[in-house]
């Protein structure tokens, strides 16, 4: 085959373009292991510890379940104990991290650990570790060859179900006495294994006893919480919105105090899921988690602030996207509701109600993104790209006398986002309210001017949290102290938690136009 001149070259610029494209990442959850066997000597604490990584830019709350099994295996008897542990866990956007308890052990052992961690983002999700075996060895010199390499997973489909409650079981199988007797060989292996039967009977029967009290247990756990007021006011309001309880998961430490998750459907298959805690026999708060628009409390539906911010998002293309209310046993409730427009901005209503009025609300709208370069870099790169190879052919096969064709100028990227000048309008918006007499508005702006220029001044790309942010300065910084004390002082006025004092204001927004106008 005739290779065309110039072929190679134009191929190598091709291929420099489209390295220059970005490559998006699927958002998710991974966990690692180091390795999937971990070795322990008898009586130390078999604590293994699980890599978390998020690239989700908000917190996920989810349910973690851990499962661990053990095999005793002795003459005709296989006993095999598998207990779950249910707990509600967060993960924070970016790295964490989290630690397997296996507990102790005195005497040589295996015990498999499994870890699966459900949450709601679009549909319900799930991260399944591989399983990770634990050994209890008396002599951790000779360990067994077992897998060193990491084990980590992946964000993928999940059954949306809640994870099963704890329970143990036992497994039995018979083999008689002399076939196992001529297995062994002698009358003295023989009497040995009699002796470890007795000895497995006797560990037995301390399991079956395990298992009746936490049977017992969770029996009494589970009939509390469905004679309490609060769980059945929060399901009451869930079956008139279409939802029904399809699983529950218990975790009790006795029969009046534990832990519990339940999970609800309705006809087109939306979930919901409630979360708390029962101690001493009373549940004082719930947490109801769903993606579908559910209600949202009478008081907060009647205020007119929120109708008006409700409609307003609506007008700009915003859905409701996750509700997260959280009802106390007085009556009152924490309401925190997420919107997104198809563009994946999102939004933010935020209120808090004693039971008969809205005693607190702020809506907030992230701001627009600064401006995406690399976009538009890409474009350049292959543009310039494509008119050099067109070039290159031109100059192969052009004709004699034709005029030569000159490549066209690459886009000129827009000006960045200016941090300080965004920082200082909300200042001076903050200072206008306090005049205004209007405090919580003074404390919401300042503490997003505060949020807004340190975002961008660390090398951000979005506004962070006030937990973000703190977790993120260095704490040895020596304005550290002063962002948390006006950040925390902003927060309590803005969620009606506190009251400015004399001239506290005037300080905290002089604090913050030093820090803003201060040159790197």
């Amino acid at each position: 085959m005739k290779q065309v001149p110039g072929f190679p070259l134009i191929l190598l610029l091709l291929c420099a373009a489209l390295a220059v494209i970005p490559v998006a990442g699927a958002t998710g959850i991974t966990m690692t292991a180091a390795a999937g066997d971990y070795y322990f000597g008898l009586g130390e604490s078999a604590d293994v510890p699980v890599a978390v990584t998020s690239t989700y830019d908000h917190d996920i709350d989810g349910t973690l379940q851990f499962t661990t099994t053990e095999q005793l295996q002795n003459t005709g008897m296989v006993m095999m104990s598998t207990k779950n542990k249910v707990y509600s866990h967060t993960v924070p956007p970016g790295d964490s991290s989290l630690t397997l308890s296996a507990g102790t052990s005195d005497a040589e052992k295996t015990v498999t650990v499994n870890v699966a961690y459900d949450y709601t983002a679009t549909s319900a999700i799930q991260v399944t570790l591989p399983e990770i075996r634990i050994h209890f060895v008396a002599d951790q010199q000779q360990q067994a060859q077992g897998s060193q390499a990491p084990v980590t997973s992946t964000s993928g489909a999940g059954t949306g179900s809640v994870p099963s409650s704890s329970s143990v079981q036992i497994v039995q199988q018979t083999v008689s006495a002399q076939q196992q007797a001529g297995r062994d060989g002698t009358a003295q292996q023989a009497l040995q294994n009699n002796q470890m039967a007795q000895d497995a009977g006797a560990l037995k029967e301390q399991l079956r006893r395990e298992a009746e009290q936490q049977e017992t247990e969770k029996t009494a756990f589970e009939e509390a919480l469905s004679r309490d007021p609060l769980l059945a006011s929060v399901n009451e309001s869930l079956a008139a919105e279409g939802f029904a309880k399809v699983s529950q998961a218990s975790n009790p430490s006795s029969a009046t105090t534990g832990t519990f998750s339940q999970e609800y459907r309705n006809a087109a298959g939306e979930t919901a899921t409630i979360a708390g805690s029962m101690e001493n026999g009373a549940v004082p708060s719930v947490t109801e988690t769903s993606a579908a628009p559910v209600n949202v409390t009478a008081p907060l539906a009647a205020n007119a602030t929120y109708q008006s911010a409700a409609t307003q998002l609506a007008g700009q293309g915003f859905s409701r996207n996750t509700s997260t209310l959280t009802y106390s046993a007085g009556g009152g409730a924490t309401v925190n509701l997420t919107y997104q427009d198809p563009q994946g901005k999102r939004a933010f209503v935020n209120a808090t109600t004693d039971g008969k009025d809205v005693t607190q609300i702020s809506v907030e709208v992230e701001p627009d993104a600064p401006f995406d370069y690399v976009p538009v870099l890409a474009a350049a790169a292959i543009a310039v790209v494509v008119l050099g190879a067109a070039w290159i052919l031109y100059r192969r096969f052009r004709r004699p006398g034709a005029p030569p064709i000159l490549p066209a100028r690459p886009p000129v990227p827009e000006e960045p986002f200016d941090h300080r000048k965004a920082a200082r309008e909300l200042l001076n918006r903050a200072e206008q309210a306090y005049r205004d007499g209007r405090e919580d508005d003074a404390c919401s702006h300042a503490g997003r001017a505060i949020r807004v220029f340190l975002s961008w001044e660390h090398g951000g790309c979005r506004e962070m949290t006030n937990t973000e942010l703190l977790a993120f300065l260095p704490p040895g910084t020596g304005q550290a102290g002063t962002i948390r004390e006006i950040l925390d002082r902003c927060s309590d006025v803005e969620f009606a938690r506190g009251t400015l004092g004399p001239d506290e204001f005037p300080r905290m927004a002089d604090a913050i136009r030093r820090m803003i106008d201060t040159k790197r």
